[in-house]
C-alpha cells in the first residue's frame, strides 16, 4: 500500500484512507448510539458513574417519585443505570450502560424498554458487556466483531447496527467525503431509483456533465455507482455516489454508501477541492476499490 495510505477499521468492515486525513466516526448497535469516551482507570470509572448516577436522581416523575430505578452491575464491571423512561409514566426502562472495555469505556443508551421486556434488555446488555474488548494501537483486529474506534464487540448477533465515517481531507476543506454502512437493504438500486431525477438535472443545470453511471461491484459487493460533475461561477462542483444496496439482516451485506461532494461555499474557486477531475476520480476509485468485509468479522 501507499505509505501515504492506512488501512482502517470500522463496523465490520475495512477502507483505505489518506494517513493526513482527519477521521470521525460514529456507530449504532440494534439502532442505539454508542460513544467512545476517554480511556479512564478504575477510580476515574467510578467517579463517572458517581457524577451520572446523581443526574439521574434529580430528576422527578409526574408522581413525584425520583425517576431513578436502580444501578445494575454488568459482566467485567461494566454498570447500567436505570431509570424511568418517561416523567410520566412508569411503564417502560431506560438504561444508560457503561461498558468496560480494557482501559476505554463505551456508553450505550437503550431508551422506551416496556416493563414486560426488562429480563430480555438486561441478558442483551450482560451479554454484550462481556463481549467487548481493547485494540492494540495500529492494529486491525481478528475475527468476529463490530469495530467501534479502538475496541470491538466480538460478538455476531442479529442486529440493526450502523456506522459513519466522515474523512476530512487535509487541505480540501471544499470536499465533503463520507463512507456509511447500516443493516438492511435499500429497496432499489442506485440507478434505477436516481434515474429519473439525475436525468432532469443533466438537462436543467448548464455545464452540468455525467461522468459515469454503472454497475460498479467492488470484489464481491454488489454496488452501482453515479458520478456528476458541473461548472457554476469558474468552479468546478462534484457529486459521487457509490451504494450497494445490501440484504435485509445480513451482517456481511449491509446497505453501503459512499459519497463524495463539492458544492457551493465560502471558497470561489477549487484551491480548497480538486484541481482537476483526474485527482476527483483518482481519490474516489482508491477509497471505493478499497471497501471490504474485514475477514472473520461475522
Amino acid at each position: 500500500m501507499n505509505p501515504d495510505w492506512k488501512t482502517h477499521a470500522i463496523g465490520r468492515h475495512l477502507v483505505d484512507v489518506p494517513v493526513s486525513a482527519k477521521l470521525i466516526e460514529s456507530w449504532k448497535y440494534s439502532r442505539d448510539r454508542l460513544e467512545l469516551l476517554a480511556p479512564s482507570d478504575d477510580t476515574q470509572f467510578d467517579r463517572l458513574i458517581a457524577q451520572e448516577e446523581p443526574k439521574l436522581k434529580a430528576q422527578v416523575q409526574k408522581s413525584g417519585k425520583t425517576s431513578f430505578v436502580g444501578r445494575l452491575a454488568l459482566p467485567n464491571g461494566s454498570v447500567a443505570l436505570v431509570s424511568w423512561d418517561q416523567p410520566y409514566a412508569e411503564d417502560g426502562y431506560s438504561y444508560d450502560a457503561y461498558f468496560r472495555a480494557g482501559s476505554r469505556i463505551l456508553r450505550y443508551q437503550k431508551t422506551a424498554i416496556p416493563v414486560a421486556n426488562k429480563d430480555k434488555a438486561i441478558t442483551f446488555l450482560k451479554r454484550c458487556s462481556e463481549k467487548w474488548r481493547e485494540i492494540a494501537v495500529d492494529q486491525i483486529p481478528e475475527g468476529i466483531g463490530f469495530v467501534v474506534g479502538d475496541t470491538i464487540l466480538a460478538d455476531d448477533l442479529p442486529n440493526y447496527e450502523s456506522w459513519r465515517l466522515l474523512i476530512q481531507l487535509a487541505g480540501k476543506p471544499d470536499v465533503t467525503f463520507q463512507v456509511s454502512g447500516f443493516v438492511g437493504a435499500a429497496d432499489e438500486g442506485l440507478r434505477k431509483r436516481a434515474g429519473g431525477i439525475l436525468a432532469s438535472m443533466l438537462g436543467m443545470a448548464a455545464g452540468l456533465s455525467q461522468l459515469r453511471n454503472h454497475a460498479r461491484p467492488v470484489g464481491q459487493i454488489q454496488a452501482d455507482e453515479i458520478l456528476v460533475a458541473g461548472n457554476q461561477n469558474g468552479k468546478r462542483n462534484y457529486g459521487f455516489k457509490w451504494e450497494a444496496p445490501g440484504k435485509d439482516y445480513s451482517l456481511a451485506e449491509p446497505n453501503l454508501n459512499v459519497s463524495l461532494q463539492v458544492r457551493e461555499s465560502a471558497y470561489a474557486t477549487n484551491r480548497e477541492s480538486f484541481s482537476s477531475d483526474d485527482e476527483a476520480l483518482e481519490l474516489w476509485d482508491t477509497v471505493v476499490n478499497s471497501i471490504r468485509l474485514r475477514a472473520g468479522a461475522v
